[in-house]
């Protein structure tokens, strides 16, 4: 075992500047909480009088306690919300299935196997696991599993229970009252076909007028094949713009950084006053020091925040003022290195303001990457936005014949001869796919 010494340099952030590009990639609800929290644990900030609703507070200071007082009060009332929220969560799927359970189940042993079928029902609506499964898992006759899936089928929402998409769509059929075989033969034998619009093979093999069949099928899809999506409980997603551009009355728009909700912040005289005082013992000064180090540090990093992200956003407004004013498929190819020469930042800066953050335009709320698209090259080496080619893949598709759908290699054919884009017949698919375009099989009308 050797001792060596060795030099070596080495990068470190002071922790001023680690807390400014902290904030400065924080969206707008994180940088709320993080002033919210600092207010309660900060002696040295305050909330600035002018920012405080009449009804709160007086014209005259608040007193340290005072401020405690409020933010006391603030928890309350953020707590009594998040009691409200649970309550009118919406029911899971499960949850309504179990209340007609108890509806509908005469026994405890019913009750017993319905509540193991219900447990492994998915989103979608459909049980995940067979028959034989549960018969053995709970020790009862396969006979009895059945007798209770079949009460579970005949629950709301229709269809719910089945074992696959052909089940699903009979049994709505059958609580629909709908008894017609041959809609009931295309269901059980011609789903695929129905799918890929194969209407006149399912005529010719069930040997049936192609009027009938088109009948049937409209009925099919009027059906739905996933019956308990709408009971799939999602986290509602408030998106909270950390900008706002607005045109106003004149074309020449506005950039606006969103600081609602966020407090405007002081610092408190009575603790400032109080560092001066020569009785203070060592320990309680230098942690009054550190504090108020801190607040400064806090207010110059939010200050920055506001002023950097609104040199981005009006840089990225420059490049893309016809999407933003127009339609955003007119987006242009940009990148992150290229709004940081703009504006003479790092592009590692750029990146950190851009993330997790959005901006509230005349074509609604959009995330600030999306300002970003990748971008293609034609033929003369000319940049070309991805969002050009996508919205030229819909065109294509929208306006094409549906008895001779074209390709994704024909697409790319077009796309080459049009504006010299060379695109691969996978990169294709690949937009198609982000549009929700089937493909040419699915698309074609027989």
């Amino acid at each position: 075992m050797q001792m060596k010494q060795r030099l070596e340099l080495r990068k470190l952030l002071l922790p001023e500047l680690r807390q400014s590009l902290k904030i400065l990639a924080l969206p707008l609800p994180d940088l709320k909480d993080l002033v919210q929290q600092e207010l309660t644990d900060n002696p040295f900030l305050e909330e600035s009088q002018a920012n405080m609703t009449p009804s709160k507070v007086s014209s005259n200071s608040l007193s340290p306690a005072a401020a405690r007082g409020l933010e006391r009060e603030a928890i309350k009332d953020q707590e009594l919300d998040f009691r409200l929220n649970l309550i009118t969560k919406k029911a899971s799927l499960q949850d309504v299935l179990l209340r007609q359970l108890g509806i509908f189940t005469n026994t405890d042993e019913e009750l017993k196997i319905g509540q193991e079928i219900i447990g492994n029902i998915d989103d979608n609506g459909y049980l995940k696991i067979s028959i034989d499964e549960i018969s053995h898992s709970l020790g009862v006759s396969v006979d009895k599993v059945e007798n209770v899936l079949r009460i579970i089928q005949k629950f709301e929402p229709p269809g719910v229970a089945a074992r696959s998409v052909a089940e699903c769509l009979l049994i709505q059929l059958e609580l629909a009252n709908d008894n017609d075989p041959l809609t009931k033969k295309i269901i059980q034998y011609h789903l695929d076909d129905v799918a890929k619009k194969n209407f006149s093979y399912i005529a010719r093999r069930l040997k049936e007028p192609l009027e009938n069949i088109q009948s049937c099928v409209k009925k099919i899809l009027r059906l739905d094949p996933k019956p308990g999506r709408n009971y799939a409980y999602e986290e509602a997603h408030n998106i909270i713009p950390d900008v706002i551009i607005d045109f106003g009355d004149e074309d020449e728009p506005q950039v606006y950084i969103n600081n609602e909700d966020i407090p405007a912040l002081n610092i408190n005289r009575d603790y400032r006053e109080m560092l001066k005082n020569a009785d203070l013992n060592p320990s309680e000064k230098e942690y009054l020091k550190t504090k108020l180090r801190n607040a400064l540090e806090l207010l110059r990093a939010i200050s920055k925040r506001q002023s950097t992200l609104r040199k981005v956003v009006e840089a990225i407004l420059e490049v893309q003022y016809e999407a933003v004013s127009e339609d955003l498929s007119r987006l242009k190819p940009l990148t992150f290195k290229d709004i940081a020469s703009k504006i003479g930042m790092h592009e590692s800066t750029v990146c950190r303001v851009v993330m997790n953050k959005y901006v509230q335009t005349p074509q609604g709320i959009i995330a600030l990457k999306d300002f970003f698209p990748s971008h293609l090259y034609n033929e003369d080496g000319q940049a070309i936005s991805s969002n050009f080619a996508k919205r030229r893949i819909k065109e294509l598709i929208d306006a094409e014949d549906k008895r001779h759908p074209l390709s994704d290699e024909d697409i790319a054919g077009v796309l080459l001869k049009e504006t010299g884009l060379k695109v691969a017949r996978r990169t294709v698919a690949k937009y198609r796919e982000e549009l929700k375009l089937p493909s040419s099989s699915f698309r074609k009308e027989r």
